[in-house]
């Protein structure tokens, strides 16, 4: 059958343009409609994102307050604040649900940032829902009275009790931390990238508030006694007298913890423990290198390493042997810790008069009590009331238990508050914190980098020391091999005089001219890596083939007059297959000290 034709309009010619529409329309016009489409879904991409980033701005901050909120025991503003954060997260959820996120995801480029604040959203609305409503169902019990004591004692009953909730808490945060790190958020467009980070950020925070709880849930009643009693060691270290860990040993106590109830008992120092004929333990092959015998006779160089686990292990035998007292565990802390924790106490009284407080506490314990004493009696009469009066007022449940730990938190992040245990099981678990002081060795693909000083003199001249590190990584190498320098400055800030000042701050110039600094520094390179160059000033300096937990340790000899400064540059390079950041440790001195930090890897 043939169909009848059209008669052709006037004008017209027979060719494309009676072609049916869909065969007459041009690529160009194919290619302006899609950009039409794109564009129209990307401006309610837009409005979503817009709309789903300010629910996720608000429930992050409503998640601080709540946090806050159980810290500070207040159920009623608790229970407010998670309803407000469980509407706010699952008003974000909605907003990033459907079909169009679903196409979104998939799109090149735009599919990164749409799939960004889908795991964002879904992350903090499983927190609101799962993760917070247990632990504010026990808000009155869960909070930092919980882990503090009152009338000295810590009550192990509660915090027995609260355990569950923290534990759940801390595991469905550090899921949620574990999915938000996956998200680099530099890659994503600046409209997205701000809400993505801030969430990423206060979700990091609460893990790792939420871990630390969770440590100490599991490990308090077990090691304050619940069901035995238990002793520690107590060590106060003198940064004026600079080691590794941060200074030497100057005085110490006797702990005691009974069903949670604390007390101190003996308290002592260089006198009372003095150096040993021969060891307490036998050196490894590699101390026996690196460090004097010392190392193992003397309190004052138990600290020559920087693990602070090996020098808790020294000291526990040096009060086992000298003592005959059998401590559970050491705990280390120094004076720049002492005056963050009298922030919360409050001043207290010593007994020689003087006033203690956070503002003088550095100065009166790392230098003046050295000018205004004379005798080392008097001295260690200064440094046992301190620590014995802070202990008390600590246990008494009087200060501010959340500056206190506030204080305690930064002093471990700064390694100044370090503790070790004698049972394998919680020192495990004390292994996974900031308070461990363990040197990394082989941690598969993480490079460490390390600079440590030590006192040679003798003095407390360290009191008067400004040091800082800046660590780089350069070049990644074949086998994820990273090139790494390091940049130490180091300066005697030191009076011109200072051959003046009392002989316990100098010494007494066996070692090197009173009024100098004779500090001994240690580098060391990554785990089966390797130090290529060291100068001192831009001079080239002999590197040293040393290893010390299978890192390569080369040391560096320093005198340094009042006013006068070094720079100690070094490269090196890491093991191979280790391709992530790098993290640099050092030794915590007088003044604030960035500690165990991340460099960005060369490799990613």
């Amino acid at each position: 059958m043939r169909f009848p034709q059209l008669p052709e309009r006037s004008g017209q010619t027979r060719g494309s343009n009676h072609l049916p529409w869909y065969r007459r329309v041009t690529r160009a016009q194919v290619g302006l409609a899609a950009v039409g489409v794109l564009s129209v879904l990307g401006v309610l991409f837009a409005v979503q994102a817009a709309q789903a980033g300010s629910s996720l701005r608000l429930a992050a901050n409503q998640a601080e307050v709540l946090q806050g909120q159980i810290v500070a025991g207040d159920t009623e503003g608790a229970q407010a604040s998670l309803g407000a954060l469980q509407q706010s997260a699952a008003r974000a959820r909605d907003q990033t649900d459907g079909p169009l996120w679903d196409v979104g995801s998939r799109v090149p480029f735009l599919g990164q940032n749409v799939a960004a604040v889908r795991t964002v959203s879904e992350v903090v609305d499983q927190i609101a829902t799962e993760a917070m409503p247990p632990v504010v169902g026990l808000s009155e019990q869960i909070n930092l009275n919980a882990f503090s004591p009152r009338n000295g004692r810590v009550d192990l009953e509660t915090i027995q009790e609260i355990r569950p909730s923290v534990i759940a808490a801390a595991t469905a945060l550090t899921s949620a931390d574990d999915k938000l790190k996956q998200i680099e958020t530099d890659s994503l467009l600046v409209p997205v990238r701000g809400p993505v980070g801030t969430v990423q950020r206060k979700i990091a925070s609460a893990q790792s508030a939420a871990v630390s709880s969770r440590t100490a849930a599991r490990l308090l009643p077990s090691m304050l006694g619940a069901n035995d009693t238990r002793r520690y060691l107590l060590l106060i270290q003198n940064n004026a007298e600079i080691r590794p860990t941060g200074g030497i040993a100057g005085s110490f106590a006797i702990l005691k913890a009974d069903k949670g109830k604390l007390s101190m008992g003996k308290q002592g120092s260089i006198l009372d423990l003095r150096p040993f004929e021969r060891p307490v333990l036998p050196m490894t092959a590699d101390e026996s290198k690196i460090f004097s015998s010392s190392f193992v006779t003397d309190l004052r160089d138990a600290n020559l390493t920087p693990n602070f686990p090996r020098t808790a292990q020294i000291t526990q035998a040096m009060v086992d042997k000298g003592l005959d007292v059998n401590v559970d565990g050491v705990i280390s802390i120094d004076p720049v810790a002492m005056g963050l924790i009298l922030g919360g106490t409050g001043p207290v009284l010593l007994t020689d008069g003087t006033l203690l407080d956070q503002s003088n506490a550095v100065d009166v314990l790392l230098n003046g009590v050295y000018q205004k004493y004379q005798d080392n009696v008097k001295q260690d009469d200064v440094f046992e009331s301190a620590a014995r009066k802070i202990f008390n007022v600590v246990k008494s449940g009087k200060g501010d238990s959340r500056t206190i730990i506030g204080a305690m938190v930064s002093s471990a992040t700064e390694n100044r508050l370090s503790v070790w245990a004698s049972k394998p099981a919680e020192q495990r678990e004390i292994a996974k914190t900031g308070l461990s002081g363990i040197v990394g060795g082989d941690e598969g693909d993480t490079p460490h980098v390390g600079v440590y000083l030590s006192d040679a003199a003798g003095g407390k001249m360290a009191y008067y020391l400004d040091y800082a590190t800046t660590v780089r990584a350069g070049r990644c190498l074949a086998g994820d091999i990273q090139e790494l320098t390091t940049a130490t400055e180091l300066t005697s800030n030191a009076p011109q005089n200072a051959k003046r000042l009392s002989p316990f701050i100098t010494g007494i110039g066996l070692y090197t001219p009173r009024g100098t600094m004779r500090i001994n520094m240690q580098i060391y390179s990554p785990f089966a890596g390797g130090i290529v160059s060291v100068r001192v000033n831009g001079k080239p300096q002999t590197v040293y083939a040393d290893r010390h937990l299978g890192r390569n340790v080369s040391s560096v000899a320093l005198v340094i007059k009042p006013g006068q400064s070094y720079s100690v540059t070094t490269s090196m390079i890491s093991g191979r297959g280790q391709a992530s950041d790098a993290i640099f440790s050092t030794t915590p001195g007088i003044r604030p000290t960035f500690n165990d930090f991340r460099v960005k890897s060369a490799c990613s």
